[in-house]
């Protein structure tokens, strides 16, 4: 151990005997390290980010979409319900884009979401202040509604608005509805997007039946081109899938034609997580190509070492230093000026992740978290000392095998 130690120390003068050469060697594996700690921690926590806004979207539901001039009616929800058992409830679903105004003060956009009591299991964000529209409401063409916290703070200045009072509208048609609930804010750009609720101030749900009758469309209504299902486990949503397209096609005869789309978003995030995955890898094998360029530049310095150390050499080996002692000092020097380059470069790489990770986050309405993982970080150290130890053996070997006699009369 005090050999080690000692072996340790003779490394470190050398690295600080020749401040500038040992730098510009650590270089590649400096920019090799921070390269690959950068990408991954960005990497993983993009794909978390993503991750996480894609599952607020999947869980235990499907959408249906009927495309082309097909309408989906209140007969083909009930078969649906009737024949398929992992469907515990179906609403129909609407996201429109109109006003929505408290009193007289300025108008604000709105996306306003209809649907039935289902919509808010279909949710993954909970009522925090009064409760969900219910059946009865939604029968009796109630005018009620559910905010979010942000829609309430933009209205009201305040979270709780349960009790108020808010108009929407839609293409100058609406009423007034009373506030039931207020529902935490939807923290994902992509889910709002990806829901059809946009950058609008103010996002509302609302029973369909009750709108459409504020619109005077009531009497228009032949039925529906979105569904939202809830199942009762996630992990039957592929056999829902099929059941479902095959029994609307049936009923509407519209078998191979395409007019039924039914989107498991469990299915969407698990391909999106694993092109992220391999994106991932990709970049950090184009990075890695640096640290092998690194390594040889340790090669190419330590048999520079070599040649500049020949005499030293042969008079450690001229008072009974071993070939084995040697070799293992020089293993130890290129390892530090490895794992040294290394600890530098996860720093570099550390700190300009959450550099990219403050911008993204200050100036677009995304929030990025950079996902750092200490047994990655501890691996990354290790590996970059083996970097050392791998390029390192060529130069000490040489260094072991010289004569110590050609050695004392190098000059």
């Amino acid at each position: 151990m005090g050999k080690f130690i000692e072996y340790i120390k003779i490394a470190f003068f050398n690295i600080k005997a020749n401040k500038i050469r040992a730098l510009l060697t650590m270089l590649g594996i400096i920019i090799g390290i921070s390269s690959v700690v950068a990408i991954v921690s960005l990497g993983n926590g993009f794909k978390k980010t993503i991750d996480e806004e894609l599952s607020t979207l999947a869980g235990n539901t499907l959408e249906v979409y009927s495309l082309g001039d097909l309408d989906i009616t209140d007969d083909d929800i009930e078969a649906l319900l009737e024949k398929e058992k992992h469907i515990v409830g179906i609403t129909p679903k609407i996201t429109l884009t109109g006003e929505a105004a408290y009193k007289d003060l300025k108008t604000a956009s709105a996306s306003i979401k209809l649907g039935n009591e289902i919509l808010d299991q279909s949710s993954k964000y909970k009522i925090v202040y009064g409760r969900y529209f219910t059946k009865e409401e939604c029968q009796y063409l109630e005018k009620v509604c559910v905010i979010d916290k942000k829609s309430a703070r933009k209205l009201f200045g305040t979270e709780n608005a349960v009790g108020m009072t808010i108009d929407l509208y839609y293409y100058n048609r609406g009423g007034t509805f009373r506030i039931i609930g207020v529902r935490d804010d939807s923290s994902t750009q992509m889910a709002n997007l990806i829901m059809g609720e946009g950058n609008t101030d103010v996002n509302a749900e609302v029973p369909y039946n009750s709108f459409m009758d504020a619109i005077g469309f009531s009497n228009y209504m032949n039925g529906y081109f979105d569904l939202v299902l809830l199942l009762d486990d996630a992990e039957n949503s592929g056999v829902v899938l099929d059941h479902t397209k095959a029994i609307l096609e049936a009923r509407h005869d519209v078998r191979g034609e395409g007019s039924i789309m039914v989107i498991d978003y469990n299915a969407i995030l698990q391909t999106v997580s694993a092109s992220l995955t391999a994106v991932t890898l990709l970049i950090m094998l184009v990075a890695a190509i640096s640290l092998f360029v690194g390594g040889i530049g340790v090669m190419n310095i330590m048999l520079v070492s070599v040649t500049e150390r020949t005499r030293e050499i042969g008079i450690r080996k001229a008072l009974g230093a071993r070939t084995g002692s040697i070799l293992f000092q020089f293993l130890v020097e290129s390892a530090s000026i490895s794992l040294l380059g290394g600890i530098i470069g996860t720093i570099l790489g550390l700190s300009g992740s959450e550099f990219v990770c403050f911008l993204v986050s200050n100036f677009s309405t995304s929030k990025l978290v950079a996902d750092f993982n200490p047994i990655f970080i501890l691996g990354i150290a290790l590996f970059s000392m083996s970097i050392g130890i791998v390029f390192g053996i060529l130069p000490a070997r040489k260094a072991a095998k010289l004569s110590p006699i050609e050695a004392l009369r190098h000059r």
